[in-house]
């Protein structure tokens, strides 16, 4: 029997905004994870990848996670990370500060074997190795392939032999979800294939929950990266699991991420500029102190729409909610996709006025719309603070599509 935690994508250290409260967000919802393991007397805890959100973190970032590491390790919690693309190592450096954590007892490092091409198991031995096995369980962790992980799928399959005990995979991977991008994304029928072998896959990488047949499980990250990642909705939290050789029991449990709210309000009634902030301090939204808000204004009037007010709407949210960070967007008098009356696509708006300015100023650019994209790509990068190997590989798959 094993019963463990399984949460991804930590990203400790990240630091949204440059806002202290967002810094130690990440931490909070980790030390929370960390109660709940302790109150529920759980001594294992899965962390499949992007434990720090940069390559290199810095000694607050350090000591604050072994200080949150240590709590575990004094109640006999024993955590298990493998790295994600956030995780690994610059070439130059060789090692990662998770390598570092490693060394130093604070947890233990899945880290992957490859000789000659081909993916290697071998048992953990307190420095390297990506099995642990006990008589009870077996635990095999594969950190971030990117491209190469559906081949290295695939070698698996014929490397793993069935046991009569639970069996878990650790992969910082993704299943259906960014095909085609060379980001560690896997198709559904090539990870099937180790249904006969493997009991659970413990997935990290996408940052909303998502599950497959009772077999897959990517838990989310505990706190939003980025303000638009709780736009789409999706749950994010942890999971609390016990398999024995006769069942599974798989619990999901929510974290409490600091609340954003994306609101979008149409202005299109409104005769004079002013008005705008009539109808914003009349509008009532749904939110408390510490909150973050982001407000889009769209719709089409006979004015300037530079001549709303801003600042003074901003002032007045601000004084209202008492908010941790807001932005206000300007989207008046800019069209939407058609057919969208009551809802407004920023991102095909941004996309367009970028593929517009392209056109204006390089007539001789073969390919505007592409060339927007891979401008808003990178831009949204820099705004995850992704490190240069990251972006360099991004720019270098785009030149070998031209």
């Amino acid at each position: 029997m094993i019963e463990f935690i399984h949460c991804g994508d930590l990203h400790l250290g990240c630091n949204p905004n440059r806002i202290e409260e967002r810094y130690e967000d990440f931490f909070v919802a980790f030390n929370n994870l960390i109660d709940y393991a302790i109150n529920k007397n759980v001594r294992l805890i899965l962390v499949s990848g992007d434990f720090f959100h940069l390559k290199v973190i810095n000694s607050k970032t350090l000591i604050k996670t072994i200080e949150s590491l240590n709590r575990a390790k004094e109640n006999k919690i024993e955590v298990i990370v493998i790295e994600g693309n956030h995780d690994q190592a610059f070439y130059v450096d060789e090692d990662s500060w998770l390598y570092f954590l490693n060394k130093q007892k604070y947890l233990k490092l899945l880290q992957n074997e490859i000789i000659d091409g081909k993916i290697k198991l071998k048992l953990f031995d307190d420095e390297t190795g990506n099995i642990i096995e006990t008589d009870d369980y077996r635990i095999i962790g594969l950190g971030y392939l990117g491209g190469m992980t559906e081949k290295y799928i695939n070698d698996l399959a014929s490397l793993i032999e069935k046991k009569h005990k639970p069996t878990v995979l650790m992969m910082h991977a993704a299943i259906n979800r960014l095909y085609g991008q060379d980001m560690g994304d896997v198709k559904s029928e090539v990870i099937l294939k180790l249904v006969d072998k493997i009991d659970y896959i413990a997935l990290g990488h996408i940052h909303n929950r998502y599950e497959i047949d009772d077999f897959i499980f990517n838990p989310g990250a505990l706190e939003n990266i980025r303000l638009r990642d709780s736009k789409s909705g999706g749950e994010k939290g942890f999971y609390h699991v016990k398999i024995t050789r006769e069942e599974k029991e798989v619990k999901y449990i929510l974290s409490k991420p600091r609340k954003v709210l994306y609101e979008n309000l149409d202005l299109s009634k409104i005769k004079l500029p002013e008005k705008a902030l009539e109808i914003i301090k009349e509008t009532k939204f749904d939110l408390n102190s510490g909150d973050m808000l982001e407000l889009n204004l769209y719709g089409q009037v006979d004015f300037n729409p530079y001549l709303i007010d801003i600042d003074k709407i901003k002032t007045s949210l601000q004084d209202k909610y008492d908010l941790l960070y807001l932005e206000v967007n300007n989207y008046i008098n800019l069209e939407t996709k058609a057919g969208e009356k009551s809802e407004i696509d920023l991102e095909n708006i941004v996309e367009e006025l970028i593929v517009e300015e392209i056109k204006v100023n390089y007539p001789e650019a073969k390919r505007p719309k592409h060339l927007a994209n891979l401008m808003i790509n990178l831009v949204d990068k820099i705004t995850e603070d992704a490190d240069e190997k990251t972006i360099i590989q991004m720019l270098y798959e785009e030149e070998k599509s031209i």
